[in-house]
């Protein structure tokens, strides 16, 4: 009995319990993954509209900014060309109720 040998152990990757030697980085490689799928369902679109609207509020200001001066400098030159600001005005005015009618002719209906 002094000499009782212990069972040889085997070059297996089974652990004491029954699990492989490796099943702390299994279970890991699951968390990281699902916690990669979640964060790519919830977070991504987001993220993406997000961007989104930087693009277009950065991108849109200066368009607005540039129309708005192109009308009163489109103004201004129309005074100084007709010499009166009540033309200068009806043409203006003119302009955009024409371009508001085709806008609305053109609507779906």
């Amino acid at each position: 009995m002094a000499d009782a040998a212990e069972p040889p152990q085997e070059a297996s990757t089974a652990s004491t319990l029954g699990l492989p030697e490796d099943w702390p980085e299994q279970a890991t490689d699951v968390v990281v993954r699902g916690v990669d799928r979640v964060r790519r369902v919830t977070t991504g679109p987001v993220v993406k509209l997000c961007r989104l609207l930087a693009y277009l509020i950065f991108g849109i200001f200066p368009v607005i900014i540039v129309l708005v001066l192109a009308v009163i400098a489109a103004g201004r030159g129309l005074e100084v060309a007709t010499g009166r600001a009540w033309a200068a005005h009806g043409i203006l005015g003119l302009l955009f109720v024409s371009m508001g009618i085709y806008a609305w002719s053109r609507r779906p209906s």
